[in-house]
């Protein structure tokens, strides 16, 4: 992404969405016609409590019942945050918590084994963060973990088969990367794994049937990407799937407990608000019914209910808005 820019620093992002923005119409209409003969899935989409802070290029991972929102950016302009708020769906409340070590926007975030992992990002001066954090609800405290082996943002992240795996992003040069780092928490160490076949920043992740699910994103040319990748930890290989019907970058993306995969809204800013079923089963896709806004939002479920909370919405503001559907 860096390339876009005539100079670095939060320019870097401004310019970022001017050049992106006139994608997202395109690939809208595009989409539609694409899903026009697949039948359409009804859910209700109703609005929760705000989260505290707006933000854009924020993560989130569910844990115990709870959601964590991590890091991101009030503005393309604007300093990266520390932040740290839960949602618990059960009292409907969020709670602010303990910051971050390290602030940070654009990164990927999971949970496993207790913990919250913030994962890479980039910082106030949009250099890449290799750093890794880890949060205990139980302790309240941050904890440093090791390293990602190459500093990474607009990495994508989730847990499964107790590894956390990271993939995709842009390197120090802002170019789109294939790359794919695997973490171990019993050896707290990274591990290279096999380079995914579409150089991806942004993209959704999923944990489905023992495998990992890389989903859209952007190029190399800030093209947003409808491809879908499996990556199988048993054998260390890749393999293309159905794409998506609507190219998109960050959307929210989360497995439901029957293996589905649900991906809502994207961007860039001004995105979709598309929301598309992935079978794995199948390799199939199938409309829903969208979202109430167009944003790229993060996203968690949390038993058969779909959270998708704030990012970029109209241009470059940042919207507070939760919405949440049943999905079953």
């Amino acid at each position: 992404m860096r390339k876009l820019m005539a100079s670095k620093g939060h320019a870097r992002r401004s310019a970022q969405v001017s050049a992106l923005a006139l994608i997202v119409a395109a690939v809208a209409a595009s989409a539609s016609n694409a899903v026009a003969a697949t039948p359409v899935g009804a859910l209700t989409w109703t609005a929760q409590l705000p989260i505290p802070t707006a933000r854009g290029g924020l993560a989130s991972a569910p844990l115990d019942g709870n959601i964590y929102v991590v890091g991101g950016v009030t503005s393309y302009e604007a300093s990266t945050l520390n932040t740290l708020e839960a949602y618990d769906p059960r009292t409907k409340h969020w709670s602010t918590l303990a910051p971050m070590l390290t602030s940070s926007g654009f990164l990927g975030a999971a949970s496993l084994d207790g913990q919250i992992y913030a994962i890479g990002g980039e910082d106030n001066a949009d250099n890449n963060l290799a750093t890794v954090e880890s949060y205990s609800p139980a302790s309240g405290r941050w904890s440093t973990d090791a390293p990602l082996l190459a500093a990474t943002a607009g990495d994508g992240a989730v847990a499964g088969a107790g590894h956390i795996y990271a993939v995709g992003g842009w390197d120090e040069a802002g170019d789109a990367v294939r790359s794919l780092e695997i973490y171990d928490p019993t050896t707290n160490r990274w591990v290279w794994g096999r380079s995914m076949p579409t150089a991806s920043q942004l993209p959704g992740v999923a944990w489905s049937g023992n495998r990992l699910y890389a989903i859209g994103g952007l190029d190399n040319n800030n093209e947003a990407l409808s491809n879908v990748e499996a990556y199988d930890p048993a054998t260390n290989t890749w393999q293309e799937r159905a794409p998506m019907p609507t190219p998109r970058a960050h959307p929210a993306v989360a497995t439901l407990n029957n293996g589905q995969i649900i991906v809502a809204g994207g961007g860039p800013p001004s995105g979709t608000a598309a929301v598309e079923l992935y079978t794995p089963s199948s390799n199939k896709w199938q409309e829903l019914t969208s979202l109430p806004v167009r944003a790229d939002p993060t996203g968690a479920l949390v038993g058969h209910m779909f959270y998708v909370i704030s990012g970029f919405a109209l241009g470059q503001s940042v919207t507070r808005s939760v919405w949440a559907a049943v999905v079953r």
